[in-house]
């Protein structure tokens, strides 16, 4: 067995370059190669250890020298041990090897599309070891030259341009140009029928690779990175570092989307619209995860993080900044609201007394795993939010750039950005950042004012957990923007907190009228207000707050609310004061919360009460938007309906909704273009959750016909919100069918 601890490959030899020509046999799911490894040896030695898990390998040579294969499954690793030692210096190791295509979208996969198999690539985190023997870890860099023997009918693409095209038998030889220094990780191979439309932004060339039939779909994804990719090289000062950007639709795919570097794959619903009948929530949402794997290029690809505990480097920056770019193409679309939105669940998650850090440590693959989760991608995302707003806009852009310029095509440590940004802004910004992302959890901020005028604060701060009791009670230190208004303006105050208990004077002119201790949601914490502050901040809220602010009060009341606080009447009278407010972020976060309370919290004889509280709060603003949308109507608007649609549809059962339905449905199916494009996806899961399970084998005919990822979407989620037990059964089995794909299960 090996003694390696975690399948963690030992120091002592390191690859200089990988020359990887493969063969896949598509009829039969396998696959075959020879490698061509330059390592540099640093000292000798006698075996060499890399990464490999199901392969069969049947060559090895080095220094004329044929080694004996040991291979260890528990640890994904293979030993060569050669007769003789192998003296330092630079070595060439070949290999021949063989697999076969798994069908579990993992490593190099074979997926199948009207009868007809393709093969396609996801190696992230710990599968390149699956298509070829390496040293699969993200800190061992170095530069790939790939050639593919695929059918001469088939698109072969990787990484890089091709450089050479030529028949070999009754195959066709792809040769890539070399591929700058980089991880296994982010190596791409796609075998497939692919059509591809294509443009040239700046000195990249650009296109989006699909089958036949979806080319039309990918015309929004062209135009998003049109858009976005001069944004991030301005943001960068660095143009994008491949001189192609690739973006792949993967029939199936495991994830949303890859940012392998320079041939990003994604999930059709991530990636493909059309233009003229999709909503604008499908619109917003394949533009961030664009955006996102965009931003890879630089973060994470072209600068990486030395091990997985610092996964955070390359999540957490793509998520804030993919944001902060699609808020710059799109200032209408409020992104930061959607990012606002996003940090329900990791702050829901981070109050577990067993939360993580999200710089932890990960020792095998499994625990790799575990670290894709919100933790690292949205809290991560908020914590570098914070530290910007700390910092100063221009002052962190100062400090990103630098860090990309001095590590870039070399890995990088979370020390290495803090040092980075400590010398841009004269800020102890190690000290702070260590409380962030090295710790779990986050503290809840008691804000109490005092004195006539109200403008002498005491603020308190212990971890928020969801018993009222903390355990932790080491203080964070907190970069704070509180918001007050007095007798003369609406007020802005910097302050870093940074002990358990502080006092503050607010240079108020006049009275204090309120106070509310998160300004622009930029702070990953939770704050309550005691006494008169309370009581101020809940009659001044609905008119005061911004709409990003709002979401974050009304959190903090539920948050505080469902540990027992303070009764739920508390919350449920906040909402009262913000009736009529028809901003969309605040609509949807409203509904959520009633649905929540229906589910959850209502008991069955209370549902008739809680059903009439309901259509009071949403009906006035049900009136206003009605079912049909005006010709100019904003994009905010139509997304305001369907959150309204579906809470007075399933919640508050109205029936003036509920008998308006069939006729609804029966319009969209003669005239799909009648019903506005963000409304569809809730017509037709209020029709399954109202009909009796009538139309559930329509509905799958509807889905094996679909045009479109969204209306495919559509569809599977109304299969899944009929609510008769038999019908959850014919839904398993049309799940373990092979009319499901296996990305939709």
């Amino acid at each position: 067995m090996s003694n390696l601890i975690s399948g963690r490959l030992p120091a002592g030899v390191r690859p200089q370059s990988y020359t990887l020509d493969l063969f896949v046999q598509l009829a039969e799911k396998t696959f075959s190669g020879r490698l061509l490894i330059s390592l540099k040896v640093e000292k000798s030695l006698q075996t060499i250890t890399l990464h490999a898990l199901d392969l069969i390998v049947t060559e090895t040579q080095l220094c004329g020298q044929e080694a004996l294969v040991s291979i260890h499954p528990s640890d994904e690793t293979m030993t060569l041990t050669f007769p003789e030692t192998i003296p330092p210096g630079e070595q060439q190791l070949s290999l021949a090897f063989s697999g076969k295509l798994n069908q579990q979208m993992r490593g190099l996969y074979a997926t199948e599309v009207q009868g007809e198999t393709f093969a396609f690539t996801q190696f992230e985190a710990t599968d390149a070891r699956r298509m070829f023997p390496c040293f699969d870890e993200p800190a061992i860099k170095a530069r790939f030259k790939v050639s593919l023997n695929v059918p001469t009918h088939l698109t072969a693409l990787s990484n890089m341009p091709i450089v050479e095209e030529k028949k070999v038998g009754n195959l066709k030889k792809v040769t890539f140009d070399e591929t700058p220094l980089m991880s296994t990780y982010l190596l791409a191979v796609a075998i497939a029928r692919l059509e591809k439309r294509e443009i040239r932004v700046g000195e990249t060339a650009v296109a989006v690779w699909t089958l036949a039939e979806q080319v039309s779909l990918g015309s929004f994804a062209l135009k998003v990175t049109q858009a976005v990719l001069p944004l991030l090289n301005d943001y960068f000062d660095l143009p994008c570092p491949t001189p192609k950007l690739d973006l792949v639709c993967v029939p199936d795919f495991a994830m949303g989307a890859m940012e392998n570097w320079g041939a990003i794959f994604f999930r059709d619903a991530c990636l493909l619209l059309d233009e003229n009948r999709s909503s604008t929530a499908t619109q917003r949402r394949v533009a961030d995860v664009i955006t996102h794997e965009i931003v890879h290029q630089w973060f994470g690809n072209l600068v990486t993080m030395h091990w997985w505990d610092d996964l955070w480097l390359n999540e957490s920056f793509a998520t804030w900044l993919a944001c902060k770019i699609v808020d710059q193409w799109r200032p209408e679309w409020d992104f930061w609201l959607s990012f606002q939105e996003g940090k329900a669940v990791p702050l829901a998650l981070d109050a577990l007394e067993n939360s993580r850090a999200i710089q932890a440590d990960v020792k095998n693959a499994a625990e790799i795993e575990e670290m894709f989760d919100a933790l690292t991608y949205e809290k991560g995302g908020a914590c570098l939010r914070m530290i910007e707003n700390f910092l100063g806009e221009s002052v962190f852009r100062e400090g990103i750039r630098r860090y990309i310029k001095q590590f870039q095509y070399q890995n990088a440590s979370a020390d290495d950005l803090w040092t980075t940004l400590e010398r841009s802004s004269a800020q102890p910004l190690k000290k702070i950042a260590k409380d962030w992302f090295t710790r779990p959890g986050f503290p809840l901020i008691k804000i109490k004012t005092s004195g006539d005028t109200l403008k002498t604060l005491h603020l308190s701060q212990q971890r928020f957990t969801g018993k009222k009791t903390g355990t932790d009670l080491n203080p964070w230190i907190i970069p704070m923007t509180l918001k007050y208004e007095d007798d003369e303006s609406i007020h802005e105050q910097h302050i870093l907190m940074d002990k358990q208990e502080m006092d503050l004077t607010l240079p108020v002119q006049g009275s204090l009228k309120w106070i509310y201790g998160n300004a622009s949601e930029a702070g990953f914490y939770r704050t309550a207000y005691e006494g008169r502050t309370a009581k101020a901040l809940s009659e001044f809220a609905a008119k005061a707050l911004h709409p990003i602010e709002k979401i974050g009060y009304l959190g903090d009341l539920w948050a505080l609310s469902s540990r027992g606080d303070h009764p739920i009447s508390v919350f449920m009278e906040a909402l009262c004061h913000f009736r009529g407010d028809a901003s969309r972020v605040l609509v949807s976060e409203i509904c959520s919360y009633l649905e929540i309370l229906s589910r959850q919290i209502v008991l069955p004889a209370d549902h008739s009460r809680f059903a009439a509280f309901v259509d009071q709060q949403l009906t006035p603003l049900w009136k206003k938007c009605g079912w049909d949308a005006d010709k100019d109507e904003d994009d905010e608007k139509r997304l305001v309906r369907a959150d309204l649609l579906w809470a007075l549809g399933s919640i508050a059962q109205d029936e003036e909704i509920l008998s308006e339905l069939p006729r609804r449905q029966t319009l969209y199916q003669a005239r799909p273009h009648s019903i506005d494009a963000s409304l569809v996806g809730t017509l037709i899961r209020l029709c399954a959750l109202s009909d009796g399970g009538k139309r559930f084998d329509q509905f799958i005919e509807k889905l094996e016909r679909s045009k479109t990822p969204e209306q495919r979407d559509h569809y599977l989620l109304a299969l899944a919100t009929f609510n008769k037990p038999a019908l959850a059964c014919k839904l398993i089995d049309l799940c373990l069918s092979n009319k499901m794909r296996a990305q939709d299960i």
